[in-house]
């Protein structure tokens, strides 16, 4: 075996070790995103929730002075 196949072969298997860390990097980078997406959701839902709480306010608030 000669220098130069050794060489390959260090390069072949640091190589193989790369690209199992990026496929693990690349799922991490999934998972983020789906968070990132589901808190986006979330924040939506509450920002509809305060909006319409505050449209039943005011109509309620509206409304009281027209039953005493």
């Amino acid at each position: 075996m000669t220098n130069l196949e050794r060489e390959v072969g260090k390069l072949e298997a640091r190589m193989e070790t790369v690209e199992s860390e990026l496929q693990a990097i690349r799922a991490d980078v999934r998972e983020i995103r789906d968070a990132l997406v589901g808190a986006r959701a979330g924040w939506f839902l509450l920002t509809a929730a305060i909006a319409i709480s505050s449209a039943v306010g005011a109509v309620v608030s509206r409304f009281i002075p027209f039953t005493n």
